[in-house]
């Protein structure tokens, strides 16, 4: 039976790797981004997929999207939460202390980061079988949450509700795992940080680990740390 993959943040970047690793692998697709034009570039990529454009950092859009995906499947076997916000239009949300940060973009950090996925989760659990797969996507911070506060929190949020989920869909037998990356070889990070790509890791490698875990009917759960030529780290989570 065609297995359905749901992917927020799929416009680019990693969400584009992602969405083209799991259209390779088979799956039919359900892709949502910001960017229109961007996320159309991506479902042109792969054999099977629906671009559906999507503001997570709206409740309302963020419900609209769920009725979506509703109509169009009687299931959703895997669930990968990729949005999120660390950058605007004219720069990234880095060493800012927290009062220089303006509200609107502390609650669209949350909104997109933590609260949508959650709602996501709500939404389409009903249409998740036996064996279906919900894989988040945190970020690794070596050097702390100093300048990055709203965007650490809503990572370090959602590895938690990655370690939560887990417990409480065991009795489901679905598998909730999460992907930390050190930093990640994307056009939009070479464009903030040229000085650190060389250290990146290729987005390519993020998603095959990705799709390793969609294959993966054991490991719940987890959260794994990416670096550039090295193997997956697990965290540790109380």
């Amino acid at each position: 039976m065609e297995k359905i993959a749901v992917v927020t943040g799929a416009s680019s970047g990693l969400g584009r790797a992602v969405s083209v690793a799991l259209g390779g692998a088979g799956y039919r697709l359900i892709l949502t981004g910001r960017n229109k034009t961007e996320l159309e570039k991506t479902r042109s990529l792969i054999k099977k997929a629906i671009a559906i454009p999507a503001d997570l950092s709206s409740l309302l859009t963020i419900n609209r999207f769920i009725d979506s995906i509703n109509k169009l499947t009687k299931r959703v076997n895997v669930l990968v939460n990729l949005a999120g916000i660390w950058h605007g239009k004219n720069g990234v949300y880095a060493g800012t202390d927290l009062e220089r940060f303006e509200q609107e973009v502390i609650l669209d950090t949350f909104m997109v980061g933590i609260v949508a996925p959650t709602l996501l989760v709500h939404g389409l659990l009903p249409l998740m079988p036996v064996d279906s797969k919900i894989i988040n996507i945190s970020g690794t911070f070596e050097s702390g949450a100093k300048g990055w506060l709203p965007y650490y929190v809503s990572k370090r949020a959602i590895e938690d509700l990655t370690v939560g989920l887990a417990q409480e869909l065991e009795r489901k037998d679905i598998q909730v795992n999460a992907i930390s990356p050190s930093d990640c070889a994307t056009f939009a990070y070479k464009k903030f940080f040229p000085q650190y790509i060389d250290e990146a890791i290729a987005p390519e490698k993020i998603a095959e680990f990705c799709l390793k875990l969609c294959h993966d009917d054991k490991t719940t759960g987890k959260v794994f740390v990416l670096k550039k030529d090295k193997a997956p780290l697990e965290s540790f989570h109380y």
